[in-house]
């Protein structure tokens, strides 16, 4: 029995080691990426930083890409688990979708190592990561399905909502703009999804509580039934 838990011991300390090595490996991955010129960032030169064998690299991720998918999920999913608390409490369509625009933008002024990670982690996939992709194309078919948005696809009402934000927090990061900045442009972004003057202004005005006090007190909100994509989808 002694030398079974040893075994089962020495199985669990190895598991948090591996943990612990790969925590460390993405850590430094995000500190080198968290500045403007992060993208470019090579294998070699994370392995130095945190002083591992680019074997021991490739013992975690079979390539860059594949852990700069890992640190976009590591870096946002949190945020985005917070920031769902709140968007699931308010109207489906545009002031969700604008609530989510503006956390982004405003956790970009104020924490710019997340903002430059976030924009270089986005140059060679898709914009803010698989999981921000999925939850902002259901913010454009909700605003479809509701007839909020007026765009030819989801496609497009992706690429003008999230391609905007991009360049948005782009232009926060490398000059003081005014505090209004997200919230002007959020606004800029509704208007070109089509959405009307009156919804703007509550997309815009209400203030953003702090989504992780928000979630520690209120707890995530039910999923809702998912919307016939279908209906928003080319015939195959």
């Amino acid at each position: 029995m002694a030398r079974k838990i040893s075994l089962e011991r020495r199985a669990e300390i190895g598991r948090e080691r591996r943990l612990k090595t790969r925590a460390h490996i993405l850590q430094i991955a995000f500190e080198l990426l968290g500045r403007e010129d992060g993208r470019a960032a090579r294998i070699e030169e994370i392995c130095v930083a945190a002083k591992v064998a680019r074997g021991t690299f490739y013992n975690y991720f079979t390539s860059t890409e594949d852990m700069f998918r890992a640190l976009t999920f590591e870096i946002s999913h949190d945020f985005n688990s917070a920031v769902r608390s709140v968007i699931r409490r308010v109207p489906h369509g545009a002031i969700s979708a604008s609530f989510a625009l503006r956390y982004y933008l405003h956790k970009t002024r104020d924490d710019p190592a997340w903002g430059w990670a976030m924009v270089n982690l986005s140059a060679g996939g898709p914009i803010f990561g698989e999981e921000t992709m999925r939850y902002a194309t259901e913010c454009i078919i909700d605003g479809m399905a509701t007839e909020q948005f007026s765009v030819a696809s989801p496609e497009i009402g992706h690429d003008l909502m999230q391609g905007a934000t991009l360049a948005g927090m782009i232009t926060l990061l490398r000059g003081v703009q005014p505090h209004e900045f997200p919230e002007k442009l959020v606004a800029q972004i509704m208007r070109g999804l089509g959405v009307s003057p009156t919804l703007i202004e509550r997309c815009v005005a209400p203030p953003l509580p702090d989504p992780f006090a928000f979630l520690a007190e209120h707890g995530m909100a039910a999923e809702r039934p998912p919307i016939d994509m279908t209906t928003f989808l080319p015939d195959s």
